[in-house]
């Protein structure tokens, strides 16, 4: 076990992976919060959470032992799915920054 792996009820994840995981499931919840909201905004931002959640299980060795996946499909899963994460969230930006500079924000002054 390195300093990057903790050991909970006898099963080593490392670090990232479950911090990917939890960090994950905080912006699904946070993307399900806003779908009253926003629907759009509320799936895309959950879809972020599931992108980066999935990569943190694609990285522990627990999925890779009960799908069959060996180590360098698991670590080309986990990229995969932490780009997929990457590219949703600056389109997410660009796309916001864009609305937003348009004008088109203006339901945000009635709370006024």
């Amino acid at each position: 076990m390195s300093r990057t792996e903790r050991r909970f009820g006898g099963t080593t994840i490392a670090v990232g992976a479950g911090l990917a995981i939890v960090v994950g499931a905080a912006v699904i919840g946070y993307g399900l919060l806003l779908v009253p909201v926003t629907v759009l905004g509320g799936v895309w931002i959950a879809a972020i959470g599931l992108s980066l959640a999935l990569s943190g299980l694609f990285a522990t060795e627990q999925v890779g032992a009960r799908v069959g996946l060996a180590a360098e499909t698991r670590r080309r899963c986990s990229l995969t799915c932490l780009g997929a994460a990457a590219f949703l969230l600056i389109a997410f930006v660009a796309v916001n920054g864009a609305s937003f500079e348009s004008g088109s924000a203006d339901g945000a002054f009635e709370l006024l």
